[in-house]
């Protein structure tokens, strides 16, 4: 049994329920990944113009599509510790 885990090119459960959430929200934080692996990738993609979009990641993708996001070049606890810290002050 694996819950909660996709593999590759399996369908993402909610799909459009999730793309649906992303297009309506005001923050977008994306946490460790290579933003590569579709369909759920997407769902980073999907969210409004006027989306704030982060990126937490020690060693960010490459992409073109990532230029849109500010970076945090960090792991996951410490990137979330700066992003608090800019995000309240």
């Amino acid at each position: 049994m694996r819950p909660q885990v996709v593999w590759f090119g399996e369908e993402v459960p909610m799909m459009s329920k999730a793309i649906k959430i992303a297009q309506e929200a005001e923050i977008l934080i994306v946490i460790g990944t290579s933003l590569n692996v579709y369909p759920a990738a997407n769902i980073a993609f999907s969210v409004g113009d006027n989306c704030i979009k982060y990126l937490i990641d020690p060693n960010p993708p490459a992409l073109d599509n990532t230029a849109n996001f500010i970076v945090i070049k960090a792991g996951a606890e410490e990137g979330l510790t700066i992003l608090l810290k800019k995000i309240l002050t």
